[in-house]
């Protein structure tokens, strides 16, 4: 019994073995505890259970790179600081509320309002604050008071005073007798105005007498220096320098440079750099100023020839000292920009880009601002418009170079794009970012507009801005944005007024009304005038046709005009303040039952457009007529009237006007009116005889009737044979002009250039062919031509494109560059009716003579355009070039050369 239990615990306990061995393979290994050796051992006696145990000991941190960045920044440190003084600070106070906050955000708002951002970008040099400018009366008294301190009135001598009144200087102006006075009163004294060749020395007595200090005050000085400044003489205040001289009065450095300005801008080369060598002498430092003023007087010397001061440029660049940029800033504006003593054209607009890329490659990679405004500007001339190049140096100057642009950047973008008539409208979208960055600029937050007066910033849109946008206007005939530039000039000419703005205070000028008459003859009316008729006040005007085709059309054309034109910036309210509404007496199609208040508010009709422009021009000479009056603003009380202006007004008359004898009534009003205003200084010039010409002469392609034959006849005879007597006055009085670019500038603004010459003679062929019985007249018009303007002039007048040694670069081709200088010319197209009229009469002899002229004005032509791409005198110009440059280093030498023979015979 026993060993059968025991052989059943053993059979048992290895059963129990074995399912244990076979359970083991299908769980994990029980993880066993490591053992820690890194760890320092522990010195913790072993002690019962304590009653107090001390803190465990700091972690052992090593100084490594990683430990020390980790610890916090003074920054931080800081911060923490004043965090907890701010929780200790504000302990216990109540919590603000969102109003709370607004008012403490307000008046923080309101005590910045005073620095302007204008006023930090427009901060004046030490000297341009501390002098004040004074008015006439002023200079003039304190003129008057030296003259009778110095000289006393009379001839009697003064007991007290220093000199008598010499009987040769008694018809002399005031300042220079009492230059005479402090000449002879001055102590010669060794130094500088001892060796200078004045006319001071000669004036000087043997000797001198002192005047007591104080006798003449420094204001005094500076004003009788002003006199003769603003007197453009010259010479006399270089002789007053060396009498403040002689009494021991500091000469300011800034005198020198008004001098040098002024010969400078009167041509005068050796007297500019006569004064810089004395300056460079004396130890005074020369400015980028006075390069730019001594390449100005190489430009004033020789307006024609700008070859002299580009040469001067290139000769800095290879002698390795090039000018400033404001130097070429100088030459650019020269060749681009009209000036009374220039007229640029294509020859000379291409040398401009060949000095700018020129610029670019030797001499300054990065234009400046002011050049990069003055090639914009250059972009958008007239006569040969650029807008993708214009937009290709905006994106350059703005993107490419980051140059934030002023007004005058986007003024000279905007005259660019809108010298065209498919990019005015983005001209448009740049003056949207130039109001907005106005409007950014004078925000101030949780103001409104009655807590002061209105504020100007430095986007502000200035006359140029508008003019630019005018440019687009009236090529593409868009009245209303034309009315909403007038709309705004007069509301910025009111506030520019009242701030005393330097950009506005003098308001609306003559050129900005010019265009906004250019954009009404150009309109194109909304109701073509033969769609309906005019009746009595009280009849309903009828439309033409029975199916209501020309309505459906009238009413096309006015949703299209909508949705260009319906803007929400774009507010035209012009003529409420100037002018009765256009509509309200329309001759267009009216219907009595509507309201007036559902009546267009811009022009529909001719009528329309006509009316508006002559109540604009009648207001216009109310307001230069009126007496100045403080009280009462007028918009157009500072414009000069002048022939473009009213010429621009006729033009109005020329398109809209419903007959030839009305358009022939208002020119004659409005040049009666003007010359009384003006007491007869204005008179109409060529333009205004051209435009004259032109509208009689094209019958009803003008928009003539059949009743109008005889007065276009009529009138065109008279405007001829008053251009002739005109024309023959002109010519004379130009004869008196030296220099060939003034008397071109001269020519263009009279109308007298080759291409007005050429269209006005045109008009006079075609007006005797069209309406005289017999083509003689015509032909003989056309024979005085040939003789006048001989077809032999168009070789005799060629030039070769302008060289200049020292340009690596050239932008321009021949090929590229439009011809200039070309004399007057006629082809066959422009005396097509004189030759069917001759067809017509079967005379031979009139048709032989014609076909002559025509034939040699177009070989000569052609033989001209032969020797521009052949590049005939392009050569000699160049050698002429070398010439000279050799002719001016053989002077130079020869100079320093006789210098110092002088100098040896003295020594």
């Amino acid at each position: 019994m026993l060993g059968s239990a025991l052989a059943r615990k053993a059979i048992r306990l290895r059963s129990l073995r074995s399912r244990r061995l076979l359970h083991s393979y299908d769980r994990p290994p029980t993880p066993s505890i490591p053992y820690l050796t890194h760890l320092p051992p522990s010195s913790e006696p072993t002690r019962p259970f304590p009653l107090y145990q001390p803190p465990p000991p700091p972690e052992y941190i090593p100084l490594t790179k990683e430990t020390l960045s980790q610890l916090p920044s003074d920054e931080s440190l800081n911060r923490q600081l004043k965090d907890r003084l701010t929780e200790k600070a504000i302990e216990g106070l109540p919590e603000l509320t969102e109003e709370d906050l607004k008012d403490f955000y307000a008046d923080l708002v309101q005590t910045g309002i005073d620095s302007r951002e204008d006023d930090v970008l427009a901060i004046e040099s030490p000297g341009g604050q501390l002098k004040l400018p004074l008015d006439i009366r002023e200079r003039e008294d304190i003129l008057n008071e030296l003259e009778n301190r110095l000289i006393g009135s009379g001839d009697i001598e003064q007991q007290g005073g220093l000199m008598k009144i010499d009987e040769e200087s008694s018809s002399a102006p005031k300042h220079y007798k009492i230059f005479a006075a402090l000449a002879r009163l001055g102590v010669p004294q060794d130094g500088p105005s001892g060796t200078n060749k004045s006319p001071a020395g000669a004036i000087q007595t043997q000797q001198g007498v002192d005047i007591p200090l104080g006798l003449v005050s420094k204001r005094e000085w500076n004003v009788l220096f002003d006199e003769f400044i603003q007197r453009r003489d010259a010479r006399g205040a270089e002789a007053l320098l060396d009498v403040m001289t002689l009494h021991g009065v500091p000469v300011d450095e800034t005198k020198i440079e008004e001098i040098i300005k002024v010969d400078a801008a009167a041509g005068r080369v050796d007297d500019v750099g006569r004064l810089t060598a004395e300056m460079a002498n004396s130890g005074l430092a020369i400015s980028d100023s006075h390069k730019d003023l001594f390449i100005l007087s190489l430009l004033r010397h020789t307006p024609s020839h700008p070859q002299n001061a580009i040469s001067q440029l290139t000769s800095a660049e290879q002698a390795g000292q090039p000018y400033p940029q404001s130097s070429y800033q100088v030459v650019l504006q020269h060749l681009t920009q009209p000036s009374p003593l220039f007229q640029p054209n294509a020859h000379t607009r291409a040398l401009a880009w060949d000095l700018f890329a020129n610029m670019r490659l030797s001499a300054h990679p990065t234009p400046t601002r002011e050049l990069y405004t003055t090639m914009i500007r250059t972009c958008g001339e007239s006569a040969q418009p650029e807008p993708e190049r214009a937009r290709d140096l905006w994106i350059e100057m703005t993107e490419n170079e980051k140059i934030q642009p002023s007004r005058e950047e986007y003024s000279a973008i905007i005259r660019a794009l809108g010298s065209t008539k498919k990019d005015y409208l983005e001209a448009f979208d740049l003056l949207r970012q130039m109001l907005a960055k106005h409007h950014d600029a004078i925000y101030t937050p949780f103001s409104s507009e009655e807590d002061g007066l209105p504020r100007f910033s430095q986007y502000v849109p200035t006359l140029e801005t508008f003019t630019g946008l005018l440019e687009g206007t009236k090529r593409a005939g868009d009245l209303n944005r034309a009315r909403w530039i007038l709309t705004e000039t007069v509301k910025l000419a009111r506030t520019g007024k009242m701030l005393n703005s330097k950009e506005w205070r003098d308001g609306i000028d003559a050129d900005l009304l010019s265009g906004i008459f250019m954009t009404y003859a150009s309109w194109k009316p909304l109701v073509r005038r033969g769609a309906v008729k005019v009746k009595d006040n009280d009849e309903v005007l009828q439309e033409f046709g029975e199916d209501g085709q020309i309505k459906s059309e009238i009413e096309a054309k006015q949703l299209e005009e909508k949705n260009v034109t319906d803007e929400e910036w774009l507010d035209v309210d012009v003529m409420e303040e100037l002018v009765e509404s256009s509509s309200s007496k329309s001759e267009a199609i009216q219907d009595s039952s509507n309201s007036q208040s559902n009546l267009p508010l811009t022009p529909q009709s001719s009528a329309d457009a006509l009316r508006e422009a002559t109540a604009l021009f009648q207001r216009i000479l109310h307001d230069v007529a009126s007496p100045p009056n403080p009280d009462t603003y007028l918009p157009f009380k500072d414009v000069v009237l002048g022939p473009k202006l009213i010429n621009s007004y006729i033009s109005v008359h020329m398109i809209h006007s419903p007959s030839l004898a009305a358009t022939k009534k208002a020119y004659e009003e409005a040049w009666s009116a003007v010359s009384e205003i003006t007491k007869g200084n204005f008179k109409p010039n060529g333009w205004s005889h051209l435009q004259i010409l032109e509208k009689c002469s094209h019958g009803t392609r003008a928009g003539m009737t059949d009743s109008d034959r005889p007065v276009a006849f009529e009138w065109g005879q008279a405007i001829w044979d008053e251009y002739l007597s005109w024309s023959t006055k002109a010519t004379k009085e130009l004869e008196t002009i030296s220099e060939p670019s003034m008397k071109d500038r001269k020519r263009w603004l009279m109308g007298l250039g080759d291409r007005q010459i050429e269209r006005i003679w045109k008009s006079a062929i075609r007006l005797f062919a069209l309406y005289d019985s017999t083509p003689s007249k015509s032909l003989h018009i056309l024979e005085e031509f040939f003789v006048r303007y001989p077809p032999e002039d168009i070789l005799k007048t060629y030039r070769p494109l302008p060289e200049v040694n020292g340009l690596k670069i050239k932008l321009i081709t021949p090929n590229s560059t439009p011809e200039a200088n070309v004399p007057p010319y006629l082809l066959f197209n422009d005396v097509k009716l004189l030759h069917e009229k001759l067809i017509k009469n079967d005379d031979i002899k009139g048709l032989g003579k014609l076909t002559f002229y025509m034939k040699s004005y177009e070989m000569m032509l052609l033989k001209r355009r032969k020797w521009r791409f052949r590049g005939v005198g392009q050569v000699k110009e160049r050698n002429r070039g070398k010439y000279a440059k050799r002719e001016r280093k053989r002077l130079e030498k020869a100079k320093v050369e006789m210098i110092e023979g002088d100098a040896e015979g003295v020594d």
